[in-house]
């Protein structure tokens, strides 16, 4: 798994001429640093007496941060298992009954995990707002890193739902998915805004 690997195994497993990791992968594993960061705020702020009045809003916050942390480790190989069905379904003989099916299955599952990833971007946002505006002060520019990462982390996902429904001749499925992209689109751009301007007031 990739989680399990050291910072410079990954790094070279990136880096080197196998597709996969690839950006679907590096999306959730910044997801999930961007939700670490946000653990990491929360526990400098709770047992604070400057902060005692939010602690029990902070240890939810961080709760939550916590799941999706884990969530989106887990995305980081969800994402190349997924990338490899599609290379599989396309090694299937052309003249094989039932290839176009399983090609477009794969299309379905390739789009479906990094939309998932954006997913838990967007909650991680959500939450790093939270805790840049009612956590510890000291630590703002930790919570505003995490909001900025999961913001790039969440764009980077969208790219690769968006390459996979290029190949997906569901109409319904691909207006679906652009539909729930369009209003997560929406709520992150309001939610970087909000961020900045609490962030920026700090320092």
């Amino acid at each position: 798994m990739f989680g399990d690997e050291t910072v410079k195994d990954f790094l070279e497993k990136v880096a080197d001429s196998s597709p996969t990791p690839g950006g679907g992968t590096a999306a959730a594993l910044v997801g999930s640093l961007a939700s670490a960061l946000s653990e990491m705020v929360c526990n400098l702020t709770i047992g604070k007496e400057k902060y005692k009045d939010v602690e029990d809003e902070i240890k939810k916050e961080r709760g939550k941060c916590m799941e999706y942390r884990k969530k989106l480790t887990a995305l980081m190989d969800d994402d190349a298992r997924a990338f490899n069905k599609v290379m599989e379904a396309f090694r299937i003989p052309k003249e094989r009954e039932g290839r176009k099916e399983v090609i477009q299955e794969a299309y379905k599952e390739a789009a479906s995990v990094p939309l998932a990833t954006a997913e838990y971007c967007l909650k991680v946002m959500e939450s790093a707002r939270k805790i840049a505006e009612k956590g510890n002060k000291n630590s703002i520019t930790d919570a505003g890193s995490s909001v900025v990462l999961a913001n790039a982390a969440f764009r980077s996902a969208i790219f690769n739902v968006r390459i996979n429904l290029s190949g997906i001749k569901d109409e319904n499925f691909v207006g679906q998915t652009e539909k729930k992209i369009a209003a997560m689109e929406e709520k992150v751009e309001e939610i970087m805004k909000e961020a900045m301007h609490i962030v920026e007031e700090c320092l």
